[in-house]
């Protein structure tokens, strides 16, 4: 068997930047993701990076994002993460960003959605993929291993305590244990229970809910302004940083002040907006060459003549596992930390964001919180020995038969869980979208119970790169997150963000709360943090 100080769970940018950390701090580290190293796994994060790099201090990019997250942000988490981000952004520089620069070769600082001060540095339309890649090269210059296509099947525990994992290795249809003392749980959100596209399935929060751990805040989900209409290209809101406009029915430009989900409600409301690009100069379109061709090869539009039709989505969930401010998976209170189980970006729910996102504090919050997270991994491992090899061998053994009952019932009738995630999807958007109520979640909660209850097809009984098993592991997860999502939009009686229930009036008069939400659907509040 295996065994590594820390394992972390998602190739993600938070789950590179976390075994960087981690590596640094002296642990051995390895990355296990369910895509393939290369692959995109957080391409939810549409903006660059938020940094208070041209204000002389971090206090105002602090105020912006309790505004925006409608004062359901930890004050901590904060504070602590906008004040360090232009030490992130100068971190990202020095391993080789070639950021965007203005005249006087300072960073190039767009003022996007929600900001007061131009605040977003980037590489236009490129950001996300230029800082994978330097993460990835740092990860290679440190050796640390990272293996694709690995599906993670339980979390194994000892005594309230991580001691390490069970996983399917898809390729070779080999399952695993790994023995660690101190696991990362950093993949995707679960917004594919909105989309259906099964990028963001919620596999670590599902199992985390397995765990008896109660989520946080699942109620919020984020909404991309910028996506084209009637398509699923979601366009980087840098563009609204460098010349490009929101223009309403009117004709009128539409306020941006409120953060990219206050624009992209607005825009829902309005039936739809337009996009006005004509405006960027010619010393920006080089840094947007990508959403020009994606215009013209995808759509037929050149965005230098035509105005470009908007009609926003679903683009990433903002409550997952949460976490204290180093990371720890906290469960039932913010002084009840899992000792060895730690999350970060997009399967967190640290704080930092409260009800809404705001521009450029995606990729922030991703960074910062790998960073933290592994810092505080090693920090355990440094301190612990590893433990509970009975219990990983008996949740392996575990794990063997109930593979091989799934493969035994090869071609029994079933639904497809491309059927499943479909109707999921159609559910969640008609009653979990902006505008919500008693009735339509109670539809919503029948609906989830009655795919839960449904017998999803497999007609591949391979052990071998078995795609339909997988898709049907995924499939289960994202039910069970996702109708623990309808239980806290249930529970929250007010709108925020958001949630918003069109039979509560709006009201601030009671102080907010997160929003826990346990394996049976159980609901309870967990104050802001003081």
């Amino acid at each position: 068997m295996q065994a590594w100080d820390v394992v972390i769970v998602g190739g993600s940018v938070a789950g590179m930047r976390a075994a960087i950390a981690a590596s640094d701090a002296g642990a051995t580290v390895t990355i296990l993701s369910s895509s393939q190293p290369s692959s995109f796994n957080d391409d939810a994060i549409t903006s660059g990076l938020a940094s208070s790099a041209g204000e002389t201090n971090s206090a105002e990019h602090a105020a912006d994002t309790h505004r925006v997250g409608v004062d359901l942000c930890e004050g901590d988490i904060v504070a602590s993460t906008t004040g360090s981000a232009v030490s992130h952004l100068a971190q990202l520089e020095k391993w080789g960003l070639n950021l965007r620069r203005d005249r006087n070769g300072h960073p190039y600082l767009g003022q996007l959605p929600g900001q007061s001060n131009p605040r977003t540095a980037g590489t236009g339309d490129s950001t996300l993929r230029e800082v994978r890649s330097i993460l990835e090269e740092q990860c290679i210059k440190r050796n640390i291993p990272r293996r694709g296509d690995i599906e993670l099947l339980d979390i194994v525990m000892k005594n309230s305590n991580v001691s390490g994992l069970i996983a399917l290795d898809v390729q070779s249809g080999e399952i695993f244990a790994i023995q660690s003392k101190a696991l990362i749980l950093a993949d995707a959100g679960f917004q594919s229970a909105w989309t259906g596209d099964s990028r963001a399935m919620g596999v670590s929060s599902a199992l985390a809910l397995r765990e008896g751990i109660s989520l946080a805040d699942l109620e919020f989900i984020s909404m991309h302004p910028l996506t084209v209409a009637d398509t699923s290209l979601r366009l980087p809101l840098d563009l609204l940083g460098s010349g490009g406009v929101v223009i309403g029915a009117d004709g009128q430009p539409m306020s941006m002040d409120d953060g990219p989900d206050a624009l992209a409600r607005a825009i829902i409301n309005a039936g739809g907006a337009s996009l006005d690009l004509t405006s960027i100069p010619r010393t920006a379109t080089s840094w947007f060459a990508g959403v020009a061709n994606d215009l013209h090869t995808r759509c037929g539009i050149d965005y230098s003549q035509t105005l470009i039709p908007l009609m926003p989505v679903a683009n990433v969930t903002i409550g997952g596992i949460p976490t204290d401010a180093t990371g720890q998976v906290v469960n039932g209170g913010w002084d009840s930390t899992v000792k060895g189980l730690f999350a970060a970006g997009d399967a967190a729910c640290s704080g930092l964001h409260g009800a809404a996102l705001n521009s450029g504090d995606h990729l922030l919050g991703a960074i910062a919180s790998g960073e933290l997270s592994g810092n505080a991994a090693a920090n355990q491992a440094a301190s612990s020995k590893f433990s509970g090899s009975n219990q990983i061998s008996v949740a392996l053994t575990e794990a063997h038969h109930l593979h091989d009952s799934m493969l035994s019932s090869a071609g029994a009738e079933g639904v497809s869980a491309g059927m499943i995630q479909s109707t999921l999807a159609t559910t969640m958007q008609t009653h979990m979208g902006t505008s919500r109520n008693a009735g339509g979640l109670k539809q919503a909660a029948a609906s989830i119970s009655q795919l839960q209850e449904a017998n999803i097809a497999l007609s591949d009984s391979s052990p071998v790169m078995n795609t339909e098993l997988i898709s049907l592991l995924r499939t289960r997860s994202l039910l069970s997150v996702a109708s623990a999502a309808v239980s806290a939009a249930v529970a929250r009686e007010e709108s925020r963000g958001n949630h918003v229930r069109s039979d509560f009036p709006t009201t601030d008069a009671e102080p907010p709360n997160h929003s826990l939400t346990s394996k049976d659907g159980t609901v309870t509040s967990l104050p802001l943090r003081s």
